[in-house]
């Protein structure tokens, strides 16, 4: 076996050959563009063949003793009391479950957020908390609070009263204040 060693093959510039990817043949004039600039060729699949036409199911009967049973009405939860925390509010927490019934407790930031479970429990924990002197407040449902309303391209000279006096007659709104905007 015999092994060839590099250093003993002569290297000289004449024996290459010019090799260009563009050039598809060296006397054409047609230069075929870089891969960066050809469209890739998707083949794209028709998704209306797996559609079907018809509806296949039959329609579904309904009993009245099954609508009649099987609905639950969820009672809604009234909206959380947020209760200031203090240095001793482990305590407070104690002392709220011991004397107005099992409280719900998270933790969070400044404030701890108490759960009851009915309304009347909540109106007792907001007496409580007025009689010991124990900052609080009461986040309102969403669907309380006001919603604001921005109209865009109304005349310039559209009178606000005239604006206000048309929602509320005409469309039945509660407007609290009508403000133009310069």
């Amino acid at each position: 076996m015999s092994v060839i060693d590099s250093s003993n093959v002569p290297i000289s510039d004449s024996n290459k050959v010019p090799f260009n990817d563009n050039d598809m043949d060296h006397n054409s004039e047609y230069v075929q563009p870089s891969k960066r600039h050809t469209a890739k060729i998707s083949v794209k699949h028709n998704l209306n063949d797996s559609v079907v036409g018809e509806i296949t199911y039959d329609s579904l009967s309904v009993d009245d003793n099954e609508v009649k049973q099987g609905v639950i009405i969820p009672i809604k939860r009234p909206p959380p009391t947020m209760l200031k925390r203090t240095e001793h509010f482990i305590q407070d927490l104690i002392k709220i479950n011991d004397e107005r019934g099992p409280v719900e407790s998270k933790l969070g930031g400044p404030h701890i957020k108490l759960f009851t479970q009915s309304d009347e429990a909540s109106h007792r924990l907001a007496k409580f908390f007025r009689t010991n002197g124990m900052g609080y407040f009461i986040i309102g449902p969403i669907s309380d609070h006001p919603i604001k309303v921005v109209m865009r391209g109304l005349p310039r000279d559209l009178n606000v009263d005239v604006l206000k006096k048309t929602l509320v007659e005409e469309y039945e709104f509660f407007v609290h204040k009508v403000v133009r905007l310069t």
